[in-house]
């Protein structure tokens, strides 16, 4: 195994905040002197990873320790790329098992060798934030979450934009139970990969790599819309899933979904990696006693710039009969979020709410809570995907949604 410091970076102090990053801390009533930091690794140079070394980097309860490559120089060209002059480059993953300054690892290591490296860093006490897809089926994923439990570390799936005050304010009228009352979701999440990607140049296409395909990397974040839109007790009934087209092997490459919920109510998604970029949804609720509400948004993964998002809010009052050429009378808000990194975020709350960083007497218990609260949707989120990949597989057929126990 090989440590060492990355050859050629040059010799600049460790990334500093920015001032927005500072404002957010005081907002959150978080401060550096306040609570502990928690050391993370990296286990992998994945290129989703660089955006979240430089989250770790900008985050007040955060400090990169390390980052582990299969190879040195591999490790080395990570931290160089990324101006990384303090973190330590290593060789071979099972040196940040044994490193005593690091309490936490961040794994954006293909699907299928998650289940390996979850369980091997949870027997060694390290809180772990894996990349999603957690796993490569259900059964796999509950393995995981039982393995941390067990050891009482930390576990959490990298699903960033939950972490957004956007998608906070988002949430409070989802869990308004008098006047959220949601009929139908629609979403859809797609991009255009290219020849060289579709043919295995990229592991979310390889069956060795991510065998969910587009279902995994992108129909993630709809299913994880839409159990909190319905809220997480509201349990699907069944999952239909038209496959569009998939690689010789069988990964999904084009995929529409229905995930059927009590009363004829509905999500449906479409997921891609053949078409152009889109990355929306629009959540319906109809109330009978005081109208309709429908929630819209056009970039709820990946906000189209940090300085600024939005969403959007369509209040339709109630109207028993409606001519087809009648326009209804509505009021529409668009709420504004300045300044916000969701991946700075995402870390900050793992430290603090998941591991405990901030301290204080109710810190037990709320941290209990939160990783009940994660695990809990991390293993919901992959028991839809498993009920879509069986059904996607079986033909279309309607396929029944089980929860997974640990």
């Amino acid at each position: 195994v090989g440590v060492k410091k990355p050859v050629g970076a040059p010799r600049l102090p460790y990334p500093k905040k920015t001032a927005e990053d500072e404002a957010l801390a005081l907002m959150m009533g978080d401060d550096d002197d306040a609570g502990g930091v928690v050391r993370f690794g990296i286990c992998g140079a994945a290129a989703i990873a660089k955006k979240n070394a430089l989250a770790m980097v900008r985050s007040p309860r955060v400090k990169l320790v390390a980052v582990a490559s299969r190879s040195l120089a591999k490790a080395e060209a990570f931290c160089v790329e990324l101006k990384l002059c303090e973190v330590r480059c290593v060789e071979g993953y099972e040196a940040l098992l044994k490193s005593t300054d690091i309490d936490a690892v961040y794994l954006p290591l293909p699907t299928t060798v998650h289940k390996e490296w979850v369980l091997k860093f949870a027997a060694a006490k390290k809180h772990v934030l894996v990349e999603k897809p957690v796993g490569a089926t259900s059964r796999d994923v509950a393995e995981m979450v039982a393995a941390c439990r067990a050891n009482d570390v930390a576990f959490m799936d990298g699903t960033m934009f939950m972490h957004h005050g956007r998608f906070a304010a988002m949430r409070r009228l989802f869990d308004d139970e008098l006047h959220w009352h949601p009929k139908r979701i629609t979403a859809a999440f797609t991009f255009y990969g290219g020849d060289a990607f579709l043919k295995g140049g990229n592991i979310r296409t390889r069956l060795d790599g991510d065998p969910l395909g587009c279902l995994g990397d992108v129909g993630w974040y709809c299913i994880r819309l839409g159990l909190l839109a319905f809220r997480l007790e509201d349990k699907p009934e069944s999952v239909v899933a038209r496959l569009r087209d998939q690689s010789e092997d069988g990964v999904p490459f084009d995929l529409d979904v229905d995930v059927l919920y009590s009363q004829g109510r509905l999500l449906t998604f479409h997921c891609s990696f053949k078409h152009h970029f889109r990355q929306w949804f629009e959540a319906v609720s109809v109330d009978p006693r005081y109208g309709s509400r429908i929630v819209r948004c056009d970039d709820f993964v990946i906000p189209t710039r940090e300085e600024r998002c939005t969403f959007s809010i369509e209040e339709i009052p109630n109207q028993q009969t409606i001519q087809y050429d009648t326009i209804c009378a509505s009021s529409h808000s668009t709420l504004p979020f300045d300044g916000i990194s969701q991946e700075v975020n995402m870390f900050t709350n793992f430290a603090d709410d998941l591991v405990g960083a901030r301290g204080g007497e109710s810190s037990a218990a709320t941290t209990k809570a939160t990783r009940d609260f994660f695990e809990t949707l991390t293993l919901r989120t992959h028991d839809v995907m498993q009920a879509a990949i069986d059904s996607a597989r079986n033909g279309g057929a309607t396929t029944p949604v089980t929860w997974s126990t640990t």
